[in-house]
C-alpha cells in the first residue's frame, strides 16, 4: 500500500531540499505539487508517493535540513478557486470519525487561493461546523490536528496525531504573533527554535558566550533561562528588555561611557544597569549580563573574555560571510569547557546556498564536531548551524577567574 504526503520546504530551498529527500526516500515517488502562481508562494509543495506509513519518521532520521513539515494526505477535494465549506467539512469529519479522537484543532493555510476571507477567519467556521456536527474542538491541547490547505482549485485535507507531530503548527508566524511575549525581537524565537530542535538542554549550562548579540533578543533567552551571559555587540542592547529582573554591566571604551550612561539615566534604567570602562576593574560574579560594547582587535577581545572564565555554550549570529562566521566560531573555541554546543547562523548572501553550506561545514569542522544545519522556522535567507566543541585549551586559565 502506497501513501501520500504533502511535503512542505522554503522555496529557496527547494532543489536541495528535492535532493534530500531523493537520497533520504529512495523509492518513493516524489514531484512537484503543481499550484498556480507557484512562483510568488513561500511554501513549495512536494507530492510523495511512499510504499510505508514511516515516512516523516524517515525523513527525520535523515537529519533534514530543508524539510518544515510533512503532511499525511487523507483527501484531495476539486474545490475551484473557492473554500467550499461543506466539501472540506465532509472531508474532516471523516478524519474525524475513522480516528476516533474526542478532541481536536483545526488549522488552514492559504497557498494560491485568491479567496478574501483569512485563514484564521476559515479556521473558526470550520471549526464550528464541525462541533456543530458532534466533535469538540480543543485548541491548547487537541489530541488531533485536521489541516487543510488551500491550493488554488485543490483543497488537501490531512491529519495527524497531536503528541506523534512535536510541531504542530504550519505557520511559525502566526504562531508567534499569537505568543506574543515580552521579546526583545523576532531574532528571540530564533534561538528558541535552535535550542529546541537540536535538542540542547539549557538548564546544563551555567556561562554563556552571545556574539553578535544586538540588540539582545538571544542574550535575553539566554538570560530568562538562568544563563550567565557575555554579550559581545559594539551596538547597544535593548537594556530596557534584558534588564528586567537582572543586573546588567556594560564594558565600553571610555570614550563612550558618559553618552551611554546619560541615556541610561534618561531613560530611567540606572538601577539595574551599571556602565564602566574597559579598563576599569568590575567583580564580574555580581552581573547576569555582561555587555561588552567596544571596538577591539579579535585578539584584544579574546583576552578580555578569558577573564570570565570557561564558558559551556557559544551562540553567534553576526551579520558576516559564512567564512568569517566559522572563522569567528574557530578563534572562540579555545574558551569553550569539553562538550560546549554552538549555535551559529549562516547568511546566505548570495543564491550559491550549496557552497555557501560547504564552505560553513568546511570552516566548522576544524573545531566542531557532530555538525548539523537547519532552516528553521524564522529563518530567513540563513540557516541555523549546531556542533559541539572539540577544541582543547592551549592554556590553562588562571585558578582565581575559573567558574566566575
Amino acid at each position: 500500500m502506497r501513501e501520500t504526503y504533502l511535503v512542505f520546504v522554503d522555496h529557496r530551498f527547494s532543489r536541495l531540499a528535492e535532493q534530500e529527500l531523493a537520497s533520504a526516500l529512495p523509492g518513493c515517488k516524489l514531484e512537484p505539487h503543481r499550484i498556480r502562481n507557484n512562483d510568488k508562494l513561500n511554501t513549495v509543495f512536494f507530492k510523495v508517493e511512499a510504499p510505508t506509513t514511516d515516512l516523516p519518521a524517515r525523513i527525520r532520521e535523515s537529519t533534514s535540513s530543508f524539510v518544515d513539515f510533512v503532511l499525511p494526505v487523507d483527501a484531495v477535494l476539486d474545490t475551484k478557486d473557492t473554500v467550499d465549506y461543506l466539501k472540506i467539512e465532509d472531508a474532516a469529519s471523516a478524519v474525524l470519525a475513522g480516528n476516533k479522537r474526542t478532541s481536536f484543532k483545526i488549522e488552514v493555510k492559504k497557498a494560491g487561493l485568491a479567496a478574501d476571507e483569512t485563514a484564521k477567519s476559515i479556521e473558526v467556521r470550520l471549526g464550528e461546523e464541525l462541533e456543530e456536527r458532534g466533535y469538540r474542538a480543543d485548541l491548547k491541547t487537541p489530541e488531533l490536528m485536521v489541516y487543510v490547505i488551500l491550493l488554488g482549485k485543490s483543497t488537501i485535507i490531512g491529519h495527524v496525531g497531536a503528541k506523534t507531530q512535536k510541531d504542530r503548527t504550519l505557520d511559525a508566524f502566526r504562531r508567534a504573533n499569537r505568543q506574543g511575549g515580552d521579546r526583545v525581537n523576532r531574532a528571540e524565537f530564533k534561538i528558541e527554535e535552535a535550542i529546541d530542535f537540536f535538542g540542547i538542554d539549557l538548564g546544563k549550562h551555567k556561562m554563556a558566550l552571545d556574539i553578535g548579540a544586538s540588540p539582545g533578543g538571544w542574550t535575553h533567552y539566554l538570560s530568562q533561562h538562568g544563563i550567565k551571559v557575555v554579550a559581545v555587540d559594539n551596538a547597544l542592547l535593548n537594556y530596557e528588555k534584558v534588564s528586567k529582573g537582572k543586573k546588567v554591566l556594560v564594558m565600553a571604551d571610555a570614550a563612550d561611557v558618559p553618552g551611554i550612561r546619560k541615556m541610561l539615566a534618561d531613560n530611567r534604567l540606572g538601577g539595574n544597569v551599571l556602565v564602566k570602562g574597559i579598563g576599569e576593574d568590575a567583580d564580574f560574579s555580581d552581573y547576569d549580563i555582561i555587555h561588552i560594547k567596544a571596538n577591539m582587535e579579535r585578539d584584544k577581545r579574546i583576552e578580555l573574555l578569558k577573564r570570565f572564565g570557561e564558558f559551556d555554550i557559544l551562540t553567534i549570529d553576526t551579520n558576516t560571510a559564512p567564512p568569517e562566521s566559522s572563522a569567528i566560531a574557530n578563534s572562540l573555541a579555545g574558551l569553550l569547557g569539553p562538550g560546549a554546543p554552538l549555535v551559529m547562523t549562516i547568511k546566505l548572501p548570495t543564491s550559491a546556498f550549496s557552497k555557501h553550506i560547504s564552505s560553513a561545514e568546511t570552516g566548522l569542522s576544524k573545531n566542531y564536531t557532530s555538525i548539523s544545519l537547519k532552516k528553521l522556522p524564522h529563518n530567513r535567507r540563513e540557516l541555523t548551524a549546531y556542533g559541539i566543541c572539540n577544541a582543547h585549551r592551549t592554556q590553562q586559565l588562571p585558578e582565581s577567574i575559573r567558574g566566575v
